[in-house]
This record gives structure tokens, sequence and C-alpha cells, in this order.
């Protein structure tokens, strides 16, 4: 009998199944709204380089509860066949990031702006597009700075502007300049991060964009 009970108790205290801890614990949450970025690596950065940018990039964006996606593009007629995901219909939630080499980037009307500058578009737009001046983000790397961590700040900050509009903030990713402090930080493979508000904004601008009469 008392073998029973010991038994019994045995029973009881084992933990329940998964499937029931599913059923009855916390809720699981909604998936990250996503973001596609076609990525036209004009300024020809090595393939390490731009996967650490595109990482860094990609966390930041965790941090607000954004996903992206990355998708290689050609850079020529002749590459077409080799991409075909970059073939495919755009819509709002679809971003073009092209990285310039200088002879490119001479070529636009850049204004004063350091590292790079975005197309402010409607929600409704596809296709918007962000760029990065990358000879500039290049020279930071002469004062001792991780050009591919940097390069991942601006293409976020970009992001930012396409989702956000043409505003800067006094902290964090969004402001203007980066300090040296900034720059410090990130080559220590620290973030800058959007503020909180900045982060509810871009979480709800990525989900607007994602509704059924924004597809193309």
């Amino acid at each position: 009998m008392i073998a029973s009970i010991v038994s019994v108790g045995l029973a009881f205290a084992q933990p329940p199944p998964c499937n029931r801890l599913r059923r009855t614990g916390h809720p699981v949450p909604p998936p990250d709204p996503k973001l596609s970025l076609r990525v036209y690596n004009y300024a020809r950065i090595d393939p390490a380089s731009l996967a650490i940018g595109e990482e860094v990039a990609a966390e930041v964006f965790q941090n607000v509860g954004v996903a992206i996606i990355w998708v290689d593009c050609p850079l020529s007629q002749a590459q077409f066949a080799k991409y075909p995901a970059c073939q495919v219909g755009m819509g709002t939630t679809d971003l073009v990031l092209k990285i310039l080499p200088r002879y490119m980037a001479m070529k636009l009307a850049t204004r004063d702006e350091p590292l790079g500058f975005a197309k402010l578009c409607p929600e409704s737009e596809p296709a918007c597009e962000l760029n990065v001046l990358y000879h500039r983000v290049d020279e930071l790397a002469t004062y001792g700075y991780r050009a591919d961590r940097i390069l991942g700040h601006v293409i976020a900050h970009e992001v930012g502007h396409v989702l956000l509009g043409s505003g800067h903030s006094y902290v964090g990713i969004m402001h203007r300049e980066w300090s040296r402090y900034d720059l410090q930080r990130i080559s220590w493979g620290l973030l800058l991060d959007f503020t909180d508000d900045q982060s509810r904004q871009l979480r709800s601008a990525v989900l607007q964009r994602a509704k059924p009469q924004h597809a193309q």
C-alpha cells in the first residue's frame, strides 16, 4: 500500500506533457512582421563583410520586432538568370537597397548626407529605395572603426527613414551624426537602437504595409 501511494505521488510529480503546456501556458506571440530588402552590392563589398552588415541590421530590427529578409540581386543584365528571387514582383514590404561606390555616389545629389540617404515614399508604394554611400563608410575604417558593423547600422538607419520619414532623434540609431563614441561602440559589437517610440512606429508601419490592400 505504501508503495502504491509513493508511486502515485511520483506520477503526480511528473511534468505535464509538452502539448498540455502549449495549451495551458502563455499564448504564442504572433510572428514578427517581415521586410524584404533587395540588395544591389554595386560597391562589390566582399561577401563576409556584407553578411556581417546584414546580420547587424537584422539584429537592430529584431529588437524592434521586425524580421528582415535579404535577397541578393544582379548587377548587370547578364546575371539576371542567376537571381530568380530578384525577378519576383515587388510589394510594399519590399525595399531596394543600393550600396554605392564613390563613382556612382558622385553622380547623385547627396547634399550633406554623410553615409546614406533614402527615398521617402507613401506606405502604398512598393520598391522604396535606400542608398548607402559605401566610400564614406569605408573612410571610417581608416580611423580604426569597423566598416562592416557601421554598414549594418547605416542600412538600419536608412530603412528607418523609409518607414518613419525624414526626421532624426537626439539619441540612438536615428541620430543625424553619430559621435566618435557611437562609432566606437558600434565597432565593439554594441548596437545603437531605435527609441521605444520609434520601435512602436516602425512595427506599426510594417504591419500597415503588409495589409492585403497593399499587396501587388
